[in-house]
């Protein structure tokens, strides 16, 4: 591939390639920052699989050694013939040479699809849910996708997956129930319960961005989030739970990151630790750009090139300094509190996080 020197430049911490391999899903969730990608296209809805080949090759040899396969839904990539192109990516992937290849999808594939021996290759499956219930799920993702999720997560740790949970927390996780059991606590146990690895939390605030056009009226009050935040990191350090639990901090005290910006101004763009690439052709390094033009760069016609335009994502970025989260402080209704990267999880146990090494900025 011709790619521009520029680009070799900035990923050369590259860690990790998100690569979101079809834009087309079969839900419609409330939450999705994606869906404008759903209903627009220029081109294709997906990458063709040389191209998606050359990509995954290229960082790979930047230095990326975790591989993502997202969408979109990425288990109908090539559904028009038996997901052999899905197969095949995951295959060569292996063989390209990739450490940790894993997929994150919304669970409601064909379960069949877990027997076959190229999707076992796979060292994790990380299954989209919202609620420990049905009642709150399903009000989120759609009818009957509860129970279609929960089945596929079951045969997969029946099968020696590795499985995992990615959940959103919105309003229906920090109510409590009759036991006054906070639902996000019941979501870890329930978790635990099916046999999950390990539970990941996204939070969901509206901070002045494309994708709060995106989340509804689900998300969380900053009040109610450091209430609850305080409680899951209590239960975390009193060793309540039997798997890791990777929450975000989202905000702390001007003071706090004053005392320690170079640990809590991690920034994804700034490391240029990943990279997420999109069948529109656009490469973007923080996932808060998705649904917007904006992006680092672009591939097309076998080059990757530079985004040497005011859509470049890092024009607004102050990359000479550990700063709060600039897609996110354009905003002051978090004043005084300053946002972080929302990939800004402490002393998460994650392979990418890890080979990062960014702990070691950890002072308190």
């Amino acid at each position: 591939m011709i790619v521009d020197p520029q680009i070799v430049e900035y990923f050369r911490n590259i860690k990790q390639v998100f690569i979101y391999i079809i834009d087309k899903c079969n839900l419609n969730c409330v939450q999705c920052l994606y869906k404008p990608n759903n209903y627009f296209h220029i081109g294709r809805n997906y990458i063709e699989l040389d191209m998606a080949k050359k990509l995954i090759k290229y960082f790979y040899g930047l230095g990326a050694r975790k591989l993502t396969i997202m969408g979109g839904e990425p288990t109908l990539y090539g559904e028009e013939e038996a997901r052999k192109p899905l197969l095949c990516l995951i295959e060569y992937a292996k063989e390209v040479g990739y450490e940790y290849i894993r997929i994150d999808t919304n669970g409601t594939f064909e379960i069949e699809l877990l027997h076959n021996s190229q999707f076992k290759l796979l060292d994790e499956i990380t299954f989209s849910m919202d609620g420990p219930t049905a009642e709150i799920n399903d009000n989120i993702r759609g009818k009957g996708v509860f129970d279609k999720c929960v089945a596929n997560i079951k045969e997969g740790v029946k099968l020696g997956y590795n499985c995992d949970i990615t959940c959103c927390i919105h309003k229906g996780m920090i109510q409590r129930d009759s036991n006054n059991q906070l639902y996000l606590h019941k979501m870890i146990l329930f978790a635990e319960q099916m046999g999950i690895k390990r539970i990941n939390f996204h939070d969901l605030f509206k901070s002045g961005i494309p994708r709060d056009m995106w989340t509804g009226s689900i998300e969380i009050s900053l009040e109610k989030w450091f209430n609850v935040w305080a409680e899951i990191q209590d239960n975390i350090k009193r060793g309540c739970y039997k798997i890791p639990v990777r929450i975000p901090q989202g905000f702390v005290t001007k003071d706090r990151f004053d005392k320690n910006s170079k640990y809590y101004g991690y920034c994804s763009a700034k490391t240029g630790d990943r990279v997420l690439i999109h069948p529109d052709g656009i490469l973007r390094v923080c996932s808060l750009m998705i649904g917007t033009p904006y992006g680092i760069g672009r591939f097309y016609d076998n080059k990757i090139v530079w985004d040497k335009s005011g859509t470049n994502e890092l024009e607004s970025h102050n990359m000479e300094k550990f700063t709060p989260c600039t897609n996110q402080s354009k905003s002051n209704k978090y004043d005084p509190f300053l946002p972080v990267c929302v990939s800004f999880k402490p002393q998460q146990n994650e392979f990418a996080w890890n080979q990062l090494e960014w702990e070691k900025n950890r002072k308190e």
